[in-house]
């Protein structure tokens, strides 16, 4: 996930919790109010606020997103004291997809819905009234959702498009036999971002779900309550500083870690290069000795002698070599996978080297260091 995509998910979390109701001043509630806050864990410090009648009861927490989509948000229940009144924000559900196959595993992750497309707030509110155990009454228009579409768009570029809707279902249910009217709120923002280089797109969702609920009859006189608390919602801005920071940092952390991948496998395909041109120089060697064969048994007579005696002064610099290398415990080892020929202390029988050229010699023909996190090891050929 780069940068933008990192900040536009974030940026629509926000959006969509201001998207609750229009800009529209609400009337405070009556009876004084008091501000509460809800806790980052992560930096044990205040995130978002909001404004709520003084004798409600307050929860919240600022909660981490999933794997597949990122951010904060606020998840908070505001009640009145017989709890047959409130608003609550639930934790936003997200799910991700990408057209390329090879990064579905991402996409799979256990935090996320499985779906693998854009859905309507409409489509996710079916999904909603058998999770939550309610009974469905009416969808409720929502007027300013063009003017969010518009303004949401208003930001698109041809490498990153986001959208989003908007869809309220008025719901009953009871408590305590008590007829309770319910409007469920759904915010659904998705992001398409376009991997820089490829033709693969990677997508994710966020849904986000808001209830207001008073017993039947009387929701309409707790309305602008619920807006008003809705709208009281603040970030803090040095909790807001320290987040931006923190996903920079984690956005430069994983370029890092990328880089530090593509220099390791260019390293590795250089050490290939340089093998491939030793066993060419290798076989260019045997082949300029096959033709100085097939030039001697052509010659014979004098060139047969002068021949015999290369050959022997041939076979005394091999036998002196060899020699060299017993007065010194040297051995000579091939590797099968380069053709290189080095030498080593002879004083052990088995030679194992790695693609980073690190070496294990031992006696002990079941001692493999294969698997013990340091590489792919690779036993060596001895030579005469």
């Amino acid at each position: 996930m780069n940068l933008r995509r990192t900040l536009v998910n974030v940026s629509l979390i926000f959006g969509m919790l201001l998207t609750a109701r229009p800009s529209v001043a609400a009337a405070p509630p009556a009876g004084g109010t008091r501000n509460v806050s809800v806790i980052d864990p992560i930096f044990n410090m205040r995130a978002y606020s909001y404004t709520i009648p003084d004798n409600w009861i307050f929860d919240g927490v600022a909660v981490q997103g999933s794997s597949c989509a990122g951010g904060v948000v606020p998840v908070f229940r505001a009640i009145s004291p017989d709890g047959l009144v409130g608003v609550k924000a639930l934790p936003h559900l997200d799910w991700a997809w990408s057209d390329n196959p090879t990064m579905a595993a991402h996409d799979d992750a256990a935090d996320c819905l499985p779906y693998k497309k854009t859905m309507t707030a409409v489509e996710f509110l079916q999904y909603m009234y058998g999770i939550l155990h309610v009974q469905f009454v009416r969808l409720e228009p929502v007027p300013w959702l063009a003017q969010r579409q518009r303004e949401t768009a208003a930001q698109n570029t041809p490498n990153s498009q986001s959208t989003i809707d908007i869809a309220i279902a008025t719901v009953h249910y009871k408590i305590n036999k008590i007829t309770i009217e319910e409007q469920i709120q759904v915010n659904v923002g998705c992001h398409s971002n376009l991997l820089m280089g490829t033709a693969t797109h990677q997508n994710s969702c966020k849904a986000g779900v808001i209830r207001e609920w008073a017993p039947e009859g009387k929701f309409a006189a707790n309305s602008d309550t619920f807006k008003a608390i809705l709208h009281s919602f603040s970030i803090d801005q040095e909790w807001q500083a320290r987040f931006t920071a923190m996903m920079v940092q984690q956005v430069k952390d994983r370029a890092a870690r990328g880089r530090a991948f593509l220099d390791a496998r260019e390293a590795a395909q250089n050490r290939q290069m340089q093998a491939q041109y030793n066993a060419f120089n290798q076989s260019q060697q045997m082949r300029q000795q096959q033709h100085d064969d097939f030039m001697a048994v052509m010659q014979r007579g004098t060139d047969m002698s002068m021949q015999r005696t290369q050959d022997a002064m041939n076979a005394r610099g091999r036998a002196a070599d060899d020699w060299c290398d017993y007065s010194l415990d040297q051995q000579k080892r091939l590797d099968p996978n380069t053709g290189l020929i080095t030498k080593d202390s002879s004083a052990y029988n088995y030679t194992w080297v790695n693609e980073q050229g690190d070496r294990v010699q031992t006696n002990n023909i079941n001692a493999n260091p294969n698997g013990n996190g340091s590489g792919n090891w690779t036993l060596q050929e001895n030579v005469r």
